[in-house]
């Protein structure tokens, strides 16, 4: 699926414009921090400067329970001072500490992401920057138990 993102929502979610219709993409083996939690923010604005408004690439996974199409997404970064270059944004988002790799029980569940967190976790890149930084499901966790 190629489209051009019209709306980026956090560090892991946003729209693709498909033949004139909004398809919601939800970026597959991540969890971004939640919008309200610490490098919420920094994770939305790291994906949108990958993302917002340029022209991408999306390999359909799957459609979540919430509807969402879960792809592998791909863009084109073209920066003024250097030649354009493909990236993996899955990948990015991790590499550069902007989210975590996807758990499901527990159990990341691609391990090629799981070494980029370590990665990350390792350097002290974006959000490993924080002495305790809270995982997305357990900050939902907390939240829903606070009652927000």
């Amino acid at each position: 699926m190629i489209g051009k993102v019209v709306r980026v929502l956090d560090g892991d979610t946003f729209d693709l414009l498909v033949d004139q219709r909004p398809v919601r993409i939800r970026v597959t083996g991540i969890d971004a921090p939640e919008k309200d939690q610490p490098f919420g923010q920094r994770s939305r604005q790291s994906l949108a400067g990958m993302v917002d408004g340029n022209p991408v690439a999306v390999r359909i996974k799957g459609t979540d329970r919430y509807g969402r199409r879960l792809g592998a997404v791909y863009a084109k970064i073209c920066a003024p001072s250097a030649p354009c270059r493909a990236v993996y944004v899955n990948a990015e988002q991790v590499k550069t500490g902007m989210a975590w790799a996807y758990r499901f029980h527990g159990q990341a569940v691609d391990p090629a992401m799981l070494k980029l967190e370590t990665q990350a976790r390792s350097g002290r890149v974006g959000l490993w920057s924080a002495p305790n930084a809270v995982e997305p499901w357990k900050w939902r966790h907390q939240m829903v138990s606070a009652g927000k």
